[in-house]
């Protein structure tokens, strides 16, 4: 019978465990990145809104209190 001797400071691929677990989340949140965009915006179109929008306490740009009608 051929028996295995477990290391308690065995590695995940050669790197510690907890750095392991950083490294799956960075691949999975980049993953989750690049679905996100190669359904949005290139399957749907949706354009990369980067302007910022205003606040509505910022001040607007006002047509002098005329009515359009």
């Amino acid at each position: 019978m051929v028996s295995y001797v477990v290391d308690p400071n065995m590695t995940i691929l050669g790197m510690p465990t907890t750095m392991f677990l950083v490294f799956v989340a960075t691949i999975l949140a980049g993953s989750l990145g690049a679905i996100h965009y190669t359904v949005v915006h290139v399957l749907f179109g949706k354009p990369v809104n980067e302007n910022i929008q205003k606040t509505a306490t910022e001040p607007r740009a006002t047509d002098g209190g005329h009515n359009d009608g």
